[in-house]
């Protein structure tokens, strides 16, 4: 289920949720890290969040940081630590910007 203001963004602007949805070819460092040479955006947020969880990468006194690993470094622009909302935009950067 989607938060209503997320709906509401999507309804208003049905591009958006193609920008989410859309198969991109990856650049190699998120390509090594994913597994895979196309995916979401959507899809590679999911992924790096499962990994987080997986391998216990939250901090564990303020949930809203994650501890970088080597292997999450090599895409998040090596910082050590990284805030949850700081995730996505980080991401994003990997993928191409698409034409207006």
């Amino acid at each position: 289920m989607l938060p209503q203001r997320m709906k509401k963004a999507i309804t208003d602007n049905p591009k958006k949720l193609a920008n989410l949805i859309d198969l991109v070819n990856l650049p190699s460092t998120l390509r090594d890290f994913v597994g895979q040479s196309q995916i979401s955006r959507l899809g590679c947020f999911m992924r790096v969040w499962s990994y987080i969880k997986t391998n216990n990468l939250q901090d564990s006194n303020n949930k809203n940081v994650v501890n970088c690993d080597e292997k999450l470094r090599s895409i998040l622009l090596g910082k050590p630590q990284v805030e949850l909302a700081e995730l996505p935009a980080l991401i994003k950067l990997h993928f191409p910007k698409e034409p207006k």
